[in-house]
């Protein structure tokens, strides 16, 4: 139940973080920046299953309600929670490496969660895992592949 009322929040907090963005790297506002429903589901859509072992479209993690999960979507979004605090960004593949951009997550203070995944800036396919990397490449842990019904 965290996770679910924890995803209705990250659009909204989403939205309030980019009214206070405006720094010199922030690109001017268009309509072709406004994100399509896509980009915000929590869920990837069945259709887009991953096209090999190294995509890293899909779920990862999961596999209980409070255990760490990532769902990344073709269009180049990912969503995630880490049991109490979700996450929303980008992602862009270079090879087998997988940077995570424009990350943006919820602050809420959960006893007994590790924010681990909150550190996360790179990711990597290893077969039917994710390897889960911080901003220096020190390994932060890893997801399975969670297959998910279509």
């Amino acid at each position: 139940m965290k996770r679910l009322s924890a995803l209705f929040l990250v659009p909204a907090f989403a939205l309030a973080l980019s009214a206070c963005s405006g720094g010199q790297d922030s690109p001017e506002p268009s309509a072709t920046q406004t994100p399509s429903p896509s980009a915000t589901a929590s869920t990837p859509d069945p259709s887009q299953a991953p096209a090999s072992e190294t995509d890293v479209v899909g779920q990862w993690g999961g596999a209980t309600d409070d255990s760490p999960v990532l769902w990344f979507n073709a269009s180049g979004t990912f969503t995630g929670n880490d049991g109490c605090n979700s996450l929303l960004g980008g992602w862009e593949q270079t090879g087998q490496q997988i940077e995570l951009k424009n990350v943006t997550m919820t602050l809420i203070a959960c006893v007994g969660v590790d924010d681990w995944i909150s550190k996360t800036t790179t990711v990597q396919v290893e077969g039917d895992n994710l390897l889960l990397t911080n901003k220096a490449g020190d390994e932060l842990g890893t997801l399975p592949r969670t297959k998910v019904a279509g």
